[in-house]
């Protein structure tokens, strides 16, 4: 009970404690007010600043510049708008959506009165043929491509249509492209080429170096111990200076098709 007693006898004390120390703070400012008035100055001042530079002649935009690679459609509204009063992201994600094939968009203002597109291309990783060659990136985009992408890995084995300049999802361009970048980091290929990868079958994959030697292999979680294999192979096949059509590595020992 004592316990009990001390706890309310502690509520009132409290209470008053905070009013004591606002009544001091309040004392405190009206002694000293020149942080308040400071304070409402800078405000006051920043305020006006921004004012004028909303109504300025001086910031109305003259120029709009872009990347000379990009082709985007810049709103002629834009030109004699305050650069200030702009939205620039809601510009970007515009622009965004006149070129999806673009990784990333940004506008920034160049002071007094432009505003410049900075714009990412997507790079792509491999090609498909889809009626013609299309690039496609590590996150799956298709983008066109200027030529036909020969230095390109060809990727094949796709049953989906794969859309233009948005993230596609078929679960056998995803195998392909994870096998894709493992391929890449794996010293088994050496100073070989990765010409074509084909997923038709992700239990068995194949893979074509230099144009030459296909590779088969079984689906993608045996994939490490393979390319150890093939990686062995290799340098018995380079050290015999024998040349081979394919070489598969489904078995405990590789069987190999020695070129003709």
């Amino acid at each position: 009970m004592a316990k009990g007693k001390r706890s309310r006898a502690r509520g009132p004390g409290l209470i008053l404690g905070i009013w004591k120390a606002l009544a001091a703070s309040v004392r405190w400012f009206w002694r000293h007010p020149q942080p308040i008035i400071l304070a409402f100055v800078v405000a006051a001042s920043g305020s006006a600043l921004w004012q004028f530079a909303l109504r300025s002649d001086a910031f109305a935009i003259t120029a709009v510049r872009a990347p000379a690679h990009v082709d985007l459609a810049v709103p002629g509204s834009l030109i004699g708008r305050n650069v200030w009063a702009v939205d620039l992201g809601a510009l970007a994600a515009d622009f965004s959506r006149q070129q999806p094939t673009l990784k990333r968009v940004r506008v920034t203002r160049e002071l007094p009165n432009v505003l410049r597109i900075h714009a990412i291309r997507r790079v792509p990783l491999a090609r498909v043929l889809l009626g013609t060659w299309y690039g496609i990136d590590a996150e799956g985009v298709l983008v066109p491509l200027e030529d036909d992408g020969e230095r390109l890995v060809r990727l094949s084995g796709f049953e989906r249509v794969l859309k233009l300049g948005q993230p596609n999802t078929d679960e056998r361009l995803v195998v392909a492209l994870r096998v894709l970048q493992r391929l890449r980091r794996h010293p088994a290929l050496g100073a070989r080429t990765l010409t074509e990868l084909n997923v038709s079958d992700p239990a068995q994959i194949r893979f074509v170096m230099d144009g030459l030697t296909e590779i088969r292999c079984g689906g993608e979680g045996d994939l490490d111990g393979q390319l150890e294999q093939l990686r062995a192979t290799m340098r018995v096949l380079t050290a015999q200076q024998v040349g081979a059509s394919y070489i598969d590595l489904r078995f405990p020992e590789p069987v190999i098709g020695e070129a003709t």
